[in-house]
């Protein structure tokens, strides 16, 4: 479900006509306000108190409103600005009000995750809690909240305005979606996390290492997921855990334990990884030029029969410059993208 603000006007009114109702809410100079003081627990979410919240405020406060610390539910509009009609008169509804009537219709009154950046822990998800509880005070709103960690590039703020914004799209012109993947696994998901394209690069090299692996074990199919993996992730998601498991896993590989690769193969479907065989992985993206490749392969082999080993190695070594790696093997010779 992908709901829209605008498609949950009628919601918003009616859960600002029981909040006024539990004496939670009031209208004052063509707003509808939260009363903040009529609802005890506010604050526990953030760990922030009234007073604090008050003290910390950065804008005059409405002398319309009755607490400093009330926020708005629905505000006038002006001809020129977006607005619905209401009980309350043309105009449209706070940030927070939005979500609260989405989530009440779509999931209920309680469920289970709640996600979001740090940055929204207060006033956002704050006044989520408030309002939804306060008019249900059966509701339990969400049972669990996971706050991310904020992302930053070269150890600068992402913005446009500096030049080091980069979308997902664009990347995956130059990185494979699972390299990008594995990147963002690295770090805890409520810590920081660095992008620079070295860390992509690491993260490659992390996953070509593990397909390596995936490339020398005898057992192609995927093992249960481990049980050190499974409680790395109950552990508050702890993925940067995960991937040191998943590392040894990979030593256990070369080291020729059995069961190791299923072990990996495992590891990595709970984690969104290793869903491609090692050739996939190695050989993937343009179609035309793999099949060029296999040409040139073609032309190498029959180099070598004729003993012009010049031109095989001329055919390799342009290979190579161009990124792709040959391994000759008892089976014949495949190639990998390096």
């Amino acid at each position: 479900m992908e709901p829209r603000a605008t498609a949950h006007i009628p919601e918003m009114i009616t859960l600002m006509e029981t909040l006024i109702a539990r004496g939670h809410a009031y209208v004052a100079d063509g707003h509808v306000l939260f009363d903040v003081p009529s609802y005890e627990p506010y604050g526990k979410l953030s760990g922030n108190s009234r007073d604090e919240i008050v003290a910390g405020a950065r804008v005059d406060v409405a002398p319309y409103k009755k607490d400093a610390a009330d926020f708005v539910l629905w505000k006038p509009s002006t001809d020129d600005q977006p607005g619905w009609e209401s009980p309350w008169g043309f105009g449209r509804p706070g940030w927070h009000l939005e979500c609260s009537a989405m989530s009440h219709k779509h999931l209920g009154a309680n469920f289970d995750i709640h996600g979001g950046g740090r940055d929204l822990i207060f006033p956002h998800h704050e006044n989520e809690v408030a309002q939804t509880c306060a008019a249900d005070p059966e509701s339990g709103f969400a049972r669990m909240w996971m706050h991310n960690g904020y992302l930053s590039v070269d150890g600068e703020k992402m913005s446009k305005s500096l030049g080091n914004f980069h979308t997902v799209r664009d990347l995956l012109e130059d990185w494979p979606g699972e390299a990008l993947r594995f990147a963002l696994l690295t770090a805890q998901y409520r810590q920081p996390l660095d992008f620079t394209f070295d860390l992509l690069k690491q993260a490659k090299a992390s996953l070509d290492r593990f397909y390596n692996a995936l490339a020398q074990s005898a057992e192609p199919a995927a093992g249960p997921v481990p049980d050190d993996v499974l409680a790395a992730l109950n552990d508050d998601l702890n993925s940067p855990q995960a991937i040191f498991i998943m590392h040894s896993l990979a030593d256990g590989v070369f080291r020729g334990e059995k069961g190791a690769g299923a072990a990996l193969r495992g590891a990595g479907a709970v984690m969104g990884l290793l869903q491609s065989s090692a050739k996939e992985w190695f050989q993937s993206g343009d179609d035309d030029e793999a099949g060029e490749i296999e040409d040139l392969i073609a032309q190498r082999l029959a180099a070598r029969a004729n003993k012009d080993f010049a031109e095989a190695d001329r055919i390799r070594d342009d290979l190579k410059a161009r990124g792709i790696d040959l391994m000759d093997g008892p089976e014949g010779t495949t190639w990998r993208r390096t």
